[in-house]
């Protein structure tokens, strides 16, 4: 956890710095100016850390408050510097090519401010506009009939995302009327007696074939017991490397077990989770980070945890270090893999191409 921490000081801090840098040539320059930039750098820069404090003392309040204002803003910063590169990059290539590059610095940064607020406040939009993706799944494993299974993933319950919005994935999800529920992870961002209180808006909804939920890592960092305990009262049966049949199907589920946050608690044992499962089983598997273990006989992975990036252009990097891409992936042997893009947001709470979702799984009968 203290590696992450140092990692994001300086990445955010180099952030910070390339942007400020741009202010700097864009304003007129004086000490005042300097001295303002840098306080306000170093300021934002462990603001995120001072969120985490002021939730682990329970002063909720005032954590939500500095919470928008902190993420809102690191938002603006990554879209900034994304959009500036670009400025940058176009700059250098003229230079290459001695052609003239007719946009000063002050007139770069005011367009590139300009285009990163609208982009900021479309992220805004994009954040609340749930999409309901629908997939299907035809198999003879299944003797009749058909069961489907809504998935919810990455909702990170917390000082930004609270009651209102989870109140709207509740009837989303009622609206589509599943025979199960299952949360692939990061449900739980926050801590204290006001996140408590939100475990009653699952209990709106009660499929026919239960509401199962596993680990995913936000719900060590902030605490597993308290994770834990939220997750059951919210009506969840947790599936800790064990398996459940259920629907004409196996569900099988493990914790996360995040290299930033090792728990000796974490129950990862995918082999021990699938001891009871038979060739003849349709078998789900609940991961939450879409890693795949090659020689596990189950018939379709569901995960989470990539967001899809969140922000644009971060799906390319996020595909990088997970691997896949959102959605259904084919991976042989009959097996297949679902990720999620999430239905909530961690840090800025905006989404730019990246649309939250719920995933509506029809599992299919091929047998007449």
């Amino acid at each position: 956890m203290l590696l992450f921490l140092s990692i994001f000081i300086v990445v955010y801090g180099l952030m910070h710095f390339y942007a400020f840098r741009k202010a700097w040539k864009a304003f007129p320059q004086s000490r005042v100016l300097m001295g303002s930039l840098i306080l306000a750098g170093i300021a934002l820069t462990i603001a995120p850390i001072l969120v985490r404090i002021l939730e682990r003392n329970d002063w909720h309040r005032l954590a939500s408050v500095t919470a928008w204002s902190v993420y809102t803003w690191m938002g603006y910063l990554v879209v900034f510097f994304c959009i500036a590169l670009i400025f940058d990059f176009g700059r250098g290539i003229a230079t290459l090519l001695k052609m003239q590059w007719k946009l000063n610095h002050v007139m770069t940064f005011r367009i590139v401010a300009i285009v990163t607020l609208a982009m900021v406040c479309y992220g805004f939009y994009e954040a609340q506009d749930i999409q309901i993706e629908r997939i299907t799944i035809k198999t003879p494993k299944l003797k009749s009939g058909s069961v489907t299974i809504a998935q919810i993933s990455d909702l990170h319950l917390g000082v930004m995302i609270k009651d209102r919005y989870l109140r709207r994935v509740m009837t989303e999800v009622k609206a589509l009327k599943p025979d199960l529920i299952v949360a692939t992870g990061d449900i739980v961002d926050g801590q204290g007696d006001e996140l408590n209180s939100l475990s009653q808006y699952f209990h709106t909804y009660k499929p026919p074939h239960g509401t199962y939920a596993i680990t995913g890592n936000h719900e060590y960092i902030v605490g597993i017991d308290h994770s834990l305990r939220f997750l059951l009262n919210a009506g969840f049966t947790m599936l800790r490397a064990d398996s459940v049949r259920t629907g004409g199907i196996v569900l099988v589920g493990v914790d996360d077990q995040s290299r930033m946050t090792p728990s000796k608690e974490a129950k990862t044992d995918v082999r021990k989770a699938m001891a009871a499962v038979t060739q003849d089983d349709f078998v789900i598997l609940l991961k939450h980070k879409p890693i795949i273990d090659s020689d596990m006989a189950f018939d379709l992975q569901l995960s989470g945890h990539t967001h899809g990036g969140q922000i644009f252009p971060f799906a390319l990097p996020a595909r990088l270090i997970n691997g896949v891409p959102t959605g259904l992936i084919q991976l042989g042997q009959g097996r297949q893999l679902y990720v999620s893009r999430g239905v909530g947001t961690w840090g800025p709470p905006i989404r730019l191409f990246s649309a939250p979702e719920i995933a509506l799984i029809t599992i299919e009968s091929t047998n007449k």
